[in-house]
C-alpha cells in the first residue's frame, strides 16, 4: 500500500483552496461567543478557524458544511437529553 506524502498533501490543499476560491461565497454566523472555541473543519485537506459569534462570508460548500455540522449536533444532543440529569429512562420495555 502506498501512502501520501506531505509534499502530496499540501499540493492537494492548494488545489483544493483555488477551487474553495473561486466558489460563490455565503454570509453566515456561527452561535456563541467571539472568545468561546472557534470552529474547526476542512475539506480535502484545506482547513478552516471560523469565529463565533461574528458574520463572515465563506464558500458555499463550506457553509454547507457548517450547516450540516449544525444539524448533526443538534440531533445527537436530543437523542442524548433524555439519558442526561439523572432522570433515567428506561431501555426495553
Amino acid at each position: 500500500m502506498r501512502y501520501i506524502t506531505d509534499k502530496e498533501i499540501d499540493r492537494l490543499g492548494g488545489a483544493v483552496g483555488e477551487q474553495l476560491m473561486v466558489e460563490p461565497k455565503v454570509q453566515l454566523m456561527i452561535g456563541g461567543n467571539p472568545e468561546d472555541t472557534p470552529w474547526e473543519g476542512g475539506i480535502n485537506g484545506y482547513f478552516f478557524r471560523i469565529r463565533r459569534g461574528i458574520q463572515v462570508a465563506v464558500p458555499k460548500s463550506l457553509g454547507e458544511l457548517i450547516r450540516q455540522n449544525e444539524q448533526v449536533q443538534l440531533l445527537s444532543e436530543a437523542r442524548v437529553r433524555p439519558y442526561k440529569g439523572n432522570r433515567g429512562k428506561k431501555l426495553s420495555e
